[in-house]
């Protein structure tokens, strides 16, 4: 023990050094395996969304459509079966992240993911709801959507879900928005793309 006013002896501080550097190498060991595995969980997340707005695909491909990342969707044979598009747009609480499906051909819509939302619990969160999505699908990319209320007429309705308005609105214009930006890059490279014969368009 060191006696009152004694200089610690030198040893002390190295080992002190060292543990300290035994324990930050650790952590940051930990911290990068967190990361590598947050990294592929958020791939995985982003491959199967992109799957699952588009009926019939394997796999999918990154592509840069007018500026926009999109992918485009393959089957087995490597035939375009389709496209899907991240869009981003404000909520009534914060940002949402969607991910919208088109057929073949560009012209349809065949699915609608919201795979970000801090809207409020069991009212704005409510878009996440198929009742709610399901109804982009068959619809024309080009529509003129609209949320309406209920009761409200439009020539492209979208029922927006009751007590959440704006959240809806917020994904119906993130939609129309996103398809006006890309939709005639999209239908240019659908064009040059080999398409699947088995690609169908969904029917409203």
């Amino acid at each position: 023990m060191t006696a009152p006013g004694q200089e610690k002896s030198p040893n002390t501080f190295l080992l002190v050094l060292l543990l300290a550097g035994t324990l930050g190498g650790a952590l940051a060991l930990v911290e990068r395996s967190l990361e590598g595995r947050i990294a592929n969980h958020a791939r995985s997340r982003l491959r199967a969304a992109v799957l699952d707005v588009v009926p019939g695909g394997h796999d999918s491909q990154a592509v840069d459509l007018a500026g926009q990342p999109a992918y485009r969707v393959i089957d087995n044979r490597q035939q375009t079966v389709g496209w899907a598009v991240p869009a981003t747009t404000t909520g009534f609480a914060d940002r949402l992240e969607l991910m919208i499906g088109l057929s073949a051909d560009g012209q349809r819509i065949t699915g609608l993911l919201v795979l970000e939302s801090k809207e409020t619990p069991g009212l704005g969160d409510r878009i996440r709801d198929p009742q709610f999505t399901g109804q982009f699908v068959g619809q024309p990319a080009d529509a003129a959507l609209q949320a309406v209320k209920p009761g409200g007429s439009a020539e492209f309705p979208i029922q927006a879900v009751t007590g959440a308005t704006i959240s809806s609105r917020a994904v119906t214009d993130g939609v129309r928005e996103t398809l006006r930006r890309v939709r005639a890059a999209i239908q240019s490279a659908a064009e040059s793309a080999p398409a699947s014969p088995d690609a169908r368009e969904p029917t409203p």
